[in-house]
């Protein structure tokens, strides 16, 4: 008998001799291998200046490698992805690349909201300012949300003509919006609370996009407010203030003249 014979006889009388169990073991533990757990991702791309929804952006997931596209609301779905810990990321021509950690919980649908911010792009030796007489402010989105008509908006020309000596005088006109008497010669400012189904709260304050907690609108004087915006629910607050707070009220945004705010000295 050759050698070549002499070895195949031998490997077929060695795998006689193995149990049954120890030959199906090695297939079916490749089979049985747990899948890793799964989960999905929902959530909205928009503008971190203007809160406006931001079309075919492009969203995907570092360590997964799954990924979506915004349709015209901002709005993507990740149907399936890796459960735990990953890295979202966002792409949109003309925006800041955004990269934001996330936990992914198994088997359910994890829900955000994501901000890109435009690129700033300076050009030497040429200087753009927006204007509205002398008035510096956030001039663009104020009139942008002013022609939506969502919130409460006060111009610079409506202090003038109802000659709001404080900035709580102005605020008493914004409907379901509570403002109480003023307290001359105590020191305290007049109370503001939004009215909501016989309940109040306290809206959170903004000066020139800046959160000021326990901040009072009075703290800014008349003569340097280029704007007012009240948004007298959580649900009307632009989005980029209501991450930025969390309000559970509402909000007051306060755009000045020359970008000052509380304390700076004029």
């Amino acid at each position: 008998m050759s050698g070549r014979r002499q070895s195949r006889v031998a490997y077929a009388g060695l795998l006689a001799l193995l149990p049954a169990s120890v030959l199906a073991a090695a297939p079916l533990s490749a089979q049985e291998a747990p899948a890793p757990d799964e989960a999905q991702l929902v959530g909205r791309v928009v503008s971190s200046i203007t809160g406006e929804p931001i079309e075919a952006a492009a969203v995907s997931l570092r360590r997964s490698g799954m990924g979506a596209v915004t349709d015209t609301a901002g709005s993507f779905l990740v149907p399936t992805t890796v459960a735990g810990e990953d890295t979202i990321e966002v792409r949109y021509v003309g925006y800041q690349t955004s990269s934001v950690p996330v936990f992914l919980e198994a088997e359910k649908t994890t829900r955000v909201v994501l901000l890109l911010s435009p690129n700033v792009v300076r050009v030497a030796e040429l200087e753009v300012e927006i204007e509205r007489g002398d008035f510096r402010f956030g001039v663009r989105e104020f009139e942008r949300r002013k022609a939506k008509g969502i919130g409460h908006f006060i111009t610079r020309e409506d202090l003038e003509a109802w000659q709001s000596r404080e900035t709580s005088d102005a605020l008493r006109r914004v409907p379901g919006l509570r403002v109480g008497a003023s307290n001359t010669g105590t020191g305290r400012e007049p109370p503001i609370e939004l009215s909501r189904n016989a309940l109040s709260c306290e809206p959170v304050i903004f000066v020139d996009g800046l959160y000021l907690a326990g901040a009072h609108p009075n703290d800014v004087i008349v003569p340097d407010i280029g704007g007012i915006e009240v948004y007298t629910s959580p649900g009307s607050v632009p989005v980029q203030y209501a991450t930025m707070a969390s309000p559970t009220c509402g909000a007051i945004l306060i755009w000045t003249r020359r970008g000052r705010r509380p304390g700076d000295p004029r």
